[in-house]
C-alpha cells in the first residue's frame, strides 16, 4: 500500500508541473506606467502593419507546460504586458525573442521541454 501511495503521490506531481504556466516580463524602458485594468484588451500586430508611432517598452516570455494550448500562452503573455503597462503585444514568436538567450532563475521550471513564447511589448506614442 505504501509503495502505491508514494508512486500516486508522484504522478500528481508530475500532472501538476506539467499543468504550469509561468511568465517574464523584461522592462527595456524605465518610465513610470500604470498597470492596465484586467478587462482592458491587448491585441496582437504584426510589426511591418503598424503605421502609427510606437515604443518597445520590453519583452515578455512565457512557458508553458507540455500539455498546454498555445492561447494559454498568449493570455499569460497578455498578462504580463498589462503588467508592464503595454498597449499592444508585437512579433509574436514560438521560442525566445532573436538575440536572447534562455533565462536563469527558478521561474523558468521547465527548462527547454515546455511550449516557450515570446512577444514585444509597445506602447502608443
Amino acid at each position: 500500500m505504501r509503495n502505491f501511495s508514494v508512486h500516486l503521490l508522484i504522478f500528481f506531481l508530475i500532472a501538476f508541473l506539467s499543468g504550469c504556466a509561468t511568465t517574464r516580463g523584461v522592462l527595456y524602458d524605465k518610465a513610470a506606467r500604470p498597470e492596465k485594468p484586467f478587462d482592458s484588451k491587448i491585441e496582437i500586430y504584426d510589426s511591418a502593419g503598424i503605421h502609427r508611432p510606437y515604443k518597445v517598452i520590453g519583452t515578455v516570455i512565457a512557458n508553458t507546460g507540455p500539455f498546454h494550448h498555445v492561447m494559454d500562452a498568449i493570455e499569460h503573455l497578455q498578462d504580463e504586458a498589462r503588467k508592464m503597462g503595454g498597449d499592444v503585444l508585437i512579433d509574436l514568436a514560438h521560442g525566445l525573442p532573436k538575440g536572447e538567450s534562455m533565462p536563469t532563475g527558478g521561474w523558468f521550471i521547465f527548462g527547454s521541454s515546455g511550449e516557450i513564447w515570446s512577444a514585444k511589448v509597445i506602447v502608443w506614442e
